[in-house]
């Protein structure tokens, strides 16, 4: 995942008790040899997302009782090579117990290349960069991550924001979130991976990135709501940013907060 914008609100749950709900849009943004299944249920109906069918991770997704997490890669310039895999990061999240802080609390970060990590629940979610000190519990209003770190003062993480709080003045609809996500696009001229290379350790600037090699892969669009309903869209693109494959799937939490 390259780029994620959401929108936080604390409302009144189905029972009338305070929680957190979001409205997020994210990029992937990766080479298209690299293999990927579409968003899907796996691991035996237990998480909702995408699949790096390389290393067996995700970059995005859900368990089936409503705890979420996100990654995005810190680009840095470094030639160390890790044993572990940072997709793998979303998945364990999804598949513990541990309350979110917990988690990352105990995480390693030195296990792995440098990574931005969102994980939570609708009692709130919690950032972390191992590249910088904290973790953080992200308050309400409207947050950018890309390739820096939470909220950096950059013009793409700026404008995504902005676009982000036009769309939540209006009623919701998939659709225009997928559109603002292709906003501001850019195309790579490099042929090869060798090429493309240099670019690896620094952020690239675009919102939507077309290329016969590397590009934006899917955007995913997700909401979870007050009650307990979760929709998670994924709109697939292949090379040069045509458009592919649309999963949506609707889920509802409530059973597990019993």
């Amino acid at each position: 995942m390259c780029l994620i914008a959401l929108s936080i609100q604390k409302e009144l749950d189905w029972k009338g008790k305070e929680a957190y709900f979001f409205t997020l849009v994210a990029n992937r943004d990766e080479y298209h040899e690299r293999p990927t299944s579409q968003l899907h249920w796996w691991k035996g109906h237990e998480i909702l997302a995408g699949r790096d069918d390389l290393a067996g991770g995700t970059w995005l997704g859900f368990s089936k009782s409503g705890r979420f997490a996100a990654l995005t890669n810190y680009k840095e310039n470094t030639s160390k090579k890790f044993n572990l895999s940072r997709g793998l990061l979303v998945t364990d999240f999804l598949e513990s117990n541990q309350s979110a802080k917990s988690y990352l609390e105990d995480l390693n970060g030195q296990d792995y290349a440098g990574f931005n990590l969102i994980v939570g629940d609708k009692n709130g979610l919690f950032y972390c960069c191992n590249r910088s000190e904290g973790i953080y519990l992200l308050p309400e209003g409207t947050h950018a991550l890309g390739n820096l770190t939470l909220n950096n003062d950059t013009a793409k993480i700026d404008s995504v924001r902005m676009d982000l709080e036009e769309l939540s003045l209006s009623e919701f609809r998939t659709q225009f979130a997928l559109d603002m996500m292709k906003k501001e696009y850019g195309k790579l001229h490099e042929k090869s991976k060798e090429e493309l290379k240099p670019k690896e350790g620094i952020e690239i600037p675009y919102r939507f990135i077309r290329s016969t090699i590397y590009g934006t892969r899917c955007t995913s669009v997700c909401r979870t709501l007050p009650n307990g309903d979760i929709e998670f869209c994924e709109q697939s693109y292949s090379e040069e940013g045509v458009e592919g494959g649309r999963r949506e799937f609707t889920f509802n939490i409530k059973l597990f907060d019993a």
